[in-house]
């Protein structure tokens, strides 16, 4: 009986941790043949053919960055059931991210795979252009457990931004 009781137990913890933790799909940085490259994979309602699921992102992509002018690129697949977006995000009015947002449909479900990922920080005040880095050298362990002071702290808080940003993506597509 005790151990019924503590199975059970048990197992309404590991249900309730996975349900608080549904919006979170990126919660570390991976580094895939030296480069940053998030992936992640949402899995769709059965019976949503690959057709209806790529109309749905095609509908989202349009509304989300069509006419946005830190857009600088989006390239659908119709072929591929595939949907390109090269865009940037400010994350305060010093730092941007570039990025680059590939999302396919499958019948099973949507692929979201980020990268390319560079920032862009204008606090030097010495030079006319923004100081760009990778994310390799911005948001990976390695990265933001180097150095300290001022760079430790910009590394950490672009990282969390970047892991809140790529986790409202994954918000939004997993609504579809």
């Amino acid at each position: 009986m005790k151990k019924l009781i503590l199975t059970i137990s048990l197992l309404t913890v590991i249900l309730l941790s996975v349900k608080g933790q549904s919006n979170i799909a990126f919660n570390s940085v991976p580094v895939v043949n030296g480069k940053v490259v998030f992936e992640y994979f949402i899995l769709t309602d059965d019976g949503v053919t690959p057709e209806q699921g790529y109309a749905k992102l095609q509908k989202w992509v349009r509304d989300k960055y069509r006419g946005n002018p830190m857009v600088s690129g989006i390239r659908f697949d119709d072929k591929g059931h595939l949907v390109t977006i090269s865009a940037k995000s400010n994350f305060d009015n010093l730092t941007t991210m570039n990025y680059r947002l590939d999302t396919s449909v499958t019948g099973a479900g949507y692929m979201i795979v980020v990268r390319d990922i560079t920032y862009q920080n204008k606090s030097n005040v010495s030079s006319f252009f923004p100081k760009v880095v990778t994310a390799e050298q911005t948001i990976t362990d390695q990265a933001v457990n180097s150095g300290g002071g001022d760079d430790k702290k910009f590394r950490d808080d672009v990282r969390k931004a970047t892991l809140s940003f790529l986790n409202e993506i994954y918000t939004e597509i997993n609504s579809l």
